[in-house]
């Protein structure tokens, strides 16, 4: 609030709009009266616009304060706002800000109002009424219509610099509210385009047409009053212009950085939403862009703990997201964890679900290494596919290698939780072709494989207990890679075994690594 209050308090550059509202005025209605009523000099512009008298003397000093006391009014809330930090005023300063167009016309509706019946009631003893309604009343609805279309193109960044609008509006919204759009009043973009344009280019230049049409005698009034239309004209469609398009560019080149911002994945990148133009729309749709992306980024992060990464890219890839299937060729690991009934009987329900997490954490890491993908867990048991589809182009390969780091990841964890009892497991391993897709229901997917491979690789790994060993794999999956594992891994065969649901006995192989 420090920063800003000195910049709500400093009203000086706010004394000056009074003054050249009224510079303005008598800039057009003098060439006005030149232009229209053929005025030769600034003399009989006077002698018209005060009927002879002295009523347009009296009239500027009166016409200088109201404008004044109607915008020292309007501004009175933000002021106190600023040096007091009143929550109760919250909601006016809010409501200023937001109707501020509605107030500019109510602003220049009754400095119109209160000129027309000073000259219909106070000034009506010296009014010609003629000359009223032919040049004095549209001279100054002319005056008033363009100094208002200023105001109105001006007004957002003469009333609140980029700096002092970040900080005011940070006080007075909060949360999400800063980044949406609120209750409010706008000026289109178009709209001030189009006021500008009127008020400086096209106006000016019928005045001008209309004055040289006039044909009367040269005169230096007539050429000084013309230079001062357009000078001022000049200057107000260079600084209005120069707001309008910076209102446009600025924002713009600001969301072009957030959004590189955010194609790197940074969400942080919210803008601050302060009128109701388009700039303000365009800004609020891309911060409801940024919640929405943000929102998906973490469901991706979440539930990609429960699905794998590998199934969600192919899904995404190939868009099958229909029920069925394909078949593929693939290799699957199975692992369990010996004895784990009576283990966990020893264990509170809390003290199951660490020792779980803290032992897939050491024996899943080989798996993901080597290409493998986690298709699921059941109890104490893991389950794993290697394929080429899901990033495993050696998938027998890949899994014997996994299966061997995952027993020297074992003898880690032991080492360094000191269970009770040295805990053990079992790993099955089988190759071959089965079927890939979706099961389930529309409603709830779940990506799996299903076939005899998968149900050999179970055996494979529940056999691990009667056989003594702690690594099973079938003849298919031995002479795959017999001749990669040369030296590193020894096969040793463990007689024709009868496996649940075969009807012939297997030939399977302990694998164990070779002494180095």
């Amino acid at each position: 609030m420090k920063e800003w209050e000195p910049k709500l308090k400093d009203m000086q550059y706010l004394l000056f709009l009074p003054l050249f509202f009224m510079s303005m005025d008598s800039t057009l209605t003098d060439f006005f009266y030149m232009a229209f009523a053929r005025a030769r000099d600034y003399a009989e512009a006077a002698a018209l616009s005060s009927y002879g008298s002295g009523i347009r003397f009296a009239w500027k000093p009166v016409h200088l304060l109201l404008l004044y006391a109607l915008l020292l009014a309007w501004f009175r809330p933000l002021r106190r706002f600023a040096a007091t930090r009143d929550p109760a005023l919250k909601p006016v300063v809010r409501r200023r800000i937001a109707y501020v167009y509605p107030a500019l016309f109510w602003y220049f509706g009754i400095i119109l109002a209160v000129r027309t019946v000073l000259h219909l009631w106070v000034f009506r003893g010296a009014v010609v009424w003629t000359h009223f309604w032919l040049w004095n009343f549209p001279a100054m609805l002319l005056s008033t219509a363009v100094i208002a279309c200023y105001a109105l193109v001006n007004i957002d960044n003469a009333l609140l610099g980029k700096k002092a609008a970040d900080l005011l509006f940070g006080e007075l919204y909060e949360g999400p509210d800063l980044h949406r759009i609120r209750e409010g009043f706008h000026l289109s973009l178009f709209a001030k385009i189009l006021l500008l344009l009127l008020s400086t280019a096209v106006v000016p230049m019928i005045m001008l047409w209309a004055h040289a049409r006039a044909g009367l005698d040269p005169h230096p009034d007539q050429g000084q009053a013309a230079q001062w239309l357009v000078y001022n004209s000049f200057i107000v469609m260079f600084l209005g212009g120069a707001f309008v398009f910076g209102s446009i560019q600025g924002p713009i080149e600001g969301l072009i950085d957030k959004m590189r911002r955010l194609a790197q994945g940074d969400f942080g990148v919210k803008t601050r939403v302060y009128f109701t133009d388009e700039i303000a729309q365009l800004k609020s749709h891309f911060n409801v862009m940024v919640d929405q992306l943000k929102e998906r980024e973490t469901m991706r992060e979440t539930f990609g703990r429960y699905v794998s990464v590998e199934v969600a890219k192919k899904l995404l890839g190939s868009g099958k997201l229909n029920l069925g299937g394909e078949e593929i060729e693939a290799t699957v690991l199975f692992c369990d964890i010996r004895n784990f009934t009576p283990m966990s009987e020893a264990m509170t329900p809390t003290q199951v679900v660490e020792f779980l997490n803290a032992y897939f954490s050491f024996i899943t890491e080989p798996i993901m290494r080597h290409n493998g993908v986690i298709n699921k867990f059941m109890g104490d048991a893991v389950m794993a596919i290697y394929t080429p589809i899901l990033g495993s182009e050696d998938h027998v390969t890949d899994a014997i290698r996994s299966a061997l780091e995952m027993r020297e990841a074992l003898a880690r964890f032991n080492a360094a939780h000191h269970p009770p009892e040295p805990v053990r497991f079992g790993v099955g391993i089988q190759t071959g072709s089965m079927i890939a897709g979706n099961v389930g229901t529309l409603a709830r997917l779940e990506y799996t494989v299903i076939g005899d491979v998968v149900n050999v690789a179970s055996r494979l790994e529940n056999a691990n207990k009667e056989l003594g060993t702690d690594i099973l794999v079938s003849e298919d999956v031995f002479q795959r890679v017999r001749e990669t594992f040369s030296g590193k891994a020894r096969f040793e065969p463990v007689g024709p075994v009868s496996l649940k649901g075969k009807s012939r006995p297997m030939t399977l192989y302990s694998v164990n690594s070779q002494p180095q």
